[in-house]
């Protein structure tokens, strides 16, 4: 349970530590040219200080961008409209209020927090890259973006004022101890409803008025068809030509690309000197290495007894002496073993960060540059490749500008883009059985306000990445009504299942009325063929029952008393509480009690905060335009 616990404090800890970023990216939508052409008429006066429409437009697309297109309807999106109502009044009142008492925070501060986001970090470090795509993507400029950040972090300096200055009494601290942190022993009787699902009988005319009064259950899900073009990075591809001379052309400019470097495969001899070792010593170790290399020059066939003799590297010796290939660009003895072509060749010593080497050449393998021939069909790929996504840019563009200037039609998309009109077979709002259909941003787009009720084309819908879409409602299919046959057996298992749950209830009830005779609440217990089970030192997080079985226990107020309850599959339980053991704060350590006491000042501290804004909002005077 403490663990459960220091989870929870975390989690308040770490409310705070995010909240910055969760306040910049709550919304998300089109700012960029709503903010850039700013027009000052008023919605909305707040204690003398204006909220513009511009500015309730751009919080409400944003808004509405995070909801589900196929959920929205008029009302929801009345609901909405005044839920950011209010959230702007809020918002504004608590902006003045904190600046009002001394809260700021400066553009350089809000740049920091910016730096520090992890959605724009990347090994490690800011992004510029990651921050202008993040900022492109939601239509923020970098100035309206600092601003939001600014705002958030000035509302985060005077909620927390609140929460850092809260503190919990030593009694409260102990009382909280005592309740929250309790155990309970029980035990519990349960009684399944479906032992009596057998014995249930429904009769027609049951049937037919649970049919008659519950018709809404019972019908047939809306569903639409769609047309939409599909714009396909393969299918651009796969009519690309690419001429002989053009790949000859590219060959001739890129043969950097096709480059094998030298390579040496070389063994060694390491006549190594310590890392501080000094100038004299350094000498000392390349005079030892001048005379082997004149010792190997006159005697070439002693480089491996000389290697095992005197070579520094013990690792290579295993090996002969022998490394692995060298390749020219790529390390620091290049030029030492520029000269070396022939099997055999021995380098003068070199000096590296280890002593100095020498280099005996075990195989050659000289600069080329693969032939035209060789490489033809991978620069073929690439340059189609290349040309096609470059097409598929330029249509996605068309693809998209079209779409909106034409919403009541696909045919000049098609047409202006060679792009064939297809149609899906029907689906809900669940989705059907084709891969399109199964796409949650298919259906949201297709059961969305705009394109279902007021007939317009969707936006440009990508798929993957190489496949976008855009679509319109060919056929829409209401709700129906299905018929009494096809749901017969359906409506008899409720029926059933609901007699069930109600025999358990009413036997429940039985047993919970006799349950200061024991004898007599046992008896009936056994006839039944059930029996308690057992629960000892149960926590209010325990796992090793249900949750509402847990809660029942937990609930109860006296030692001994029993309580009964359904469950929601209809089961009926009853709970007879055995003990009540307190919680005991001289059993927890001084980190567990600053824990809890944080816990309960940040609860304070929220509360108290809540009031605050509450009185300011009492007070405030608000004026709509």
């Amino acid at each position: 349970m403490l663990q459960k616990l220091n989870e929870r404090i975390q989690g308040v800890v770490a409310w705070v530590v995010i909240i910055l970023i969760t306040f910049t990216f709550a919304l998300f939508g089109i700012d960029y040219y709503l903010q850039t052409h700013n027009v000052s008429n008023v919605q909305i006066e707040v204690n003398g200080y204006p909220i513009s429409k511009q500015d309730f437009e751009v919080n409400y697309r944003r808004a509405r961008q995070m909801r589900d297109p196929s959920q929205m309807t008029t009302a929801l999106e009345a609901a909405l409209k005044q839920q950011i109502i209010d959230e702007m009044i809020v918002n504004s009142v608590s902006q003045h209020a904190a600046r009002s008492h001394g809260f700021e925070v400066s553009p350089a501060q809000a740049n920091s927090a910016i730096l520090s986001i992890p959605q724009f970090q990347q090994d490690g470090h800011f992004s510029k890259d990651k921050y202008q795509q993040a900022l492109t993507g939601a239509l923020f400029t970098p100035e309206t973006f600092q601003k939001e950040v600014r705002q958030g972090m000035l509302l985060n300096q005077q909620r927390f004022s609140f929460i850092g200055t809260s503190f919990a009494l030593p009694n409260e601290i102990q009382k909280f101890v005592k309740l929250y942190m309790q155990s309970r022993s029980y035990e519990y009787l349960r009684i399944p409803a479906l032992r009596f699902m057998k014995e249930a009988s429904v009769s027609p005319e049951e049937i037919e008025a649970y049919y008659q009064q519950h018709q809404k259950d019972f019908l047939a899900e809306e569903e639409v068809s769609i047309q939409y073009v599909q714009l396909s990075l393969a299918d651009i591809k796969d009519k690309i030509q690419i001429p002989d001379q053009q790949i000859k052309r590219y060959y001739e400019e890129n043969q950097s690309n096709y480059y094998t470097p030298t390579q040496w495969q070389v063994a060694h001899i390491l006549l190594s000197f310590s890392p501080n070792a000094t100038i004299e010593e350094q000498e000392l170790v390349k005079k030892r290495a001048d005379s082997l290399y004149k010792r190997l020059q006159e005697n070439p066939q002693s480089f491996e007894s000389e290697m095992k003799t005197l070579s520094a590297d013990k690792i290579s010796i295993t090996n002969k002496g022998v490394l692995p290939w060298i390749i020219a660009g790529q390390s620091e003895f290049d030029k030492a073993l520029i000269d070396l072509k022939k099997s055999g060749q021995l380098s003068p010593p070199v000096k590296s960060e280890h002593g100095y080497e020498i280099f005996k050449l075990l195989a050659y393998k000289p600069a080329t540059v693969k032939p035209l021939s060789q490489v033809k069909s991978e620069i073929k790929e690439q340059l189609a490749a290349d040309m096609a996504q470059t097409k598929y840019n330029q249509a996605q563009e068309q693809l998209s500008d079209l779409s909106y200037q034409t919403p009541d039609a696909l045919t000049p998309v098609a047409q202006a883009l060679n792009l064939t009109i297809q149609q899906s077979t029907p689906f809900s709002r669940q989705g059907g059985d084709t891969e399109l259909s199964k796409n949650k941003q298919v259906v949201n787009a297709a059961f969305s306000h705009d394109v279902l009720e007021l007939g317009n084309n969707s936006e440009p819908i990508q798929l993957n990445n190489e496949n976008i879409i855009v679509l319109r409602v060919n056929q829409h299919i209401p709700p129906s009504q299905k018929p009494m046959a096809e749901v017969r057996a359906l409506i008899v298992e409720k029926l059933a299942l609901l007699k069930a749950k109600a025999e358990a209830r009413q036997l429940g009830k039985r047993i919970l009325a006799v349950y200061l005779n024991s004898l007599a609440q046992e008896q009936l217990i056994n006839e039944n063929k059930m029996h308690w089970q057992a629960v000892n030192v149960a926590t209010r997080d325990t796992d090793t029952n249900t949750t509402a079985i847990n809660e029942m226990a937990f609930s109860m107020q006296h030692e001994g008393s029993e309580s009964g309850r359904s469950l929601p599959n209809g089961d009926y339980v009853i709970v007879h509480l055995k003990k009540i053991n307190e919680g005991n704060l001289d059993a927890l350590d001084k980190e567990q009690i600053a824990s809890i006491s944080q816990q309960i000042e940040a609860s304070y501290g929220t509360m108290d905060y809540d009031l605050y804004i509450k009185e300011l909002m009492d007070k405030a005077q608000v004026i709509k335009h």
